[in-house]
């Protein structure tokens, strides 16, 4: 399941890393109260569940976060207000 998670994910543009590291904007994980969704929240991140990817994967579209979030993961800021067919963020280069 999550080889294809992976496989979907990239297949629409997405970059992957194993681990949470600054340049990430997106954690996609099953559970909330992981040390790397609890990590990924500290530093600023999207916590969402798996089912966001494959929503985005089936409409080819990428779609808000705010319903897919994992225990409240948004601020007022967050990438969680963005709009239907938002572009996805920018990525600095590796």
């Amino acid at each position: 399941l999550r080889g294809k998670l992976r496989q979907a994910a990239l297949g629409m543009g997405a970059g992957y890393r194993p681990d949470w590291t600054p340049e990430c904007t997106h954690l996609v994980c099953a559970f909330p109260r992981t040390p790397k969704a609890q990590r990924a929240r500290q530093e600023g991140g999207v916590v969402v569940g798996p089912a966001w990817i494959w929503e985005c994967q089936r409409l080819q579209r990428r779609l808000p976060c705010r319903p897919y979030l994992l225990d409240g993961s948004a601020s007022s800021d967050s990438e969680g207000e963005e709009p239907v067919d938002a572009p996805p963020p920018s990525r600095p280069s590796p």
